[in-house]
Parts: C-alpha cells; sequence; structure tokens
C-alpha cells in the first residue's frame, strides 16, 4: 500500500487532534450574537429571513444593518440547532467535521500543483493555522 494514500486519514486525525479540545467548550464571543441571539436560526422564522437578513439577522435594508451577508452560514446555524438546539458541542463537532472536509480538498488542490509530500505538508499547515480557530 503506498503511503500516500494514507495522507487524507493523517490530516483528519491533525485536525481532530488540534480542534477536539473545542468540543467541551461554550459558545464564545461573537458566537452568542451569531447563535444564541440570532431569531434567523430558530424554526419558528420565516426561511426566507436568512436570505433578507445579514450575518446577525437584521434586515440588510436597516441603516444599523452590519450587511454582512453570509447566508449559507446562517443556514448551517439553523440546521444545527434543529438538531443541537443551543448545545454548543454540536455547533463545535460540525466545524471540526467540515474544517477536515476543507483540508482534503486544499490536499486535493495542492496534488495539481505539488507533489504528494509537499501537498500533505501545505495541507498539514493549512489545517493547523491559528487563521482557522475562530471558525473552527
Amino acid at each position: 500500500m503506498e503511503i500516500e494514500k494514507l495522507y487524507p486519514l493523517g490530516l483528519t486525525v491533525l485536525v481532530a487532534v488540534c480542534y477536539c479540545n473545542s468540543l467541551r467548550c461554550g459558545l464564545v464571543f461573537d458566537d452568542i450574537a451569531a447563535i444564541s441571539d440570532n431569531r434567523d436560526i430558530r424554526p419558528y422564522t420565516p426561511m426566507i429571513n436568512i436570505f433578507q437578513n445579514d450575518f446577525w439577522g437584521t434586515p440588510l435594508r436597516k441603516e444599523h444593518s452590519h450587511k454582512s451577508y453570509r447566508p449559507l452560514t446562517v443556514l448551517s446555524f439553523r440546521l444545527n440547532y434543529a438538531v443541537h438546539g443551543l448545545e454548543p458541542m454540536g455547533y463545535h463537532l460540525i466545524n471540526i467535521v467540515l474544517h477536515a472536509f476543507v483540508c482534503h480538498l486544499f490536499y486535493k488542490l495542492c496534488l495539481h500543483f505539488l507533489s504528494g509530500s509537499s501537498s500533505l505538508v501545505s495541507s498539514a499547515l493549512f489545517a493547523v493555522h491559528p487563521v482557522h480557530t475562530d471558525a473552527v
């Protein structure tokens, strides 16, 4: 068996080891406003609001709107809320899985330009870079 076939598994393990400690953490910083206080993630709010409001749940037409339009992120929060309610562990677990998936995609992209080992190193650096800690 070629060792390169194990690289994606290694990336998954790396992401899990780096971010598994977040599973025991609560919601922090802007998570409160984006998740706990955001009516758009609640099932009783019309789905169309996700596409008419900013990331924080404020209508885009309002002057005090942040104008940060991220409907797919808010939709993912809504799906998380449907499954996990406001339990932070569910949100963190989904984000770890999504981050591992993105690292796999980045690895596949790197394979078009770099050797297998260079792609692994690039993907590993991408996986553990501190810029991702807020998202994961």
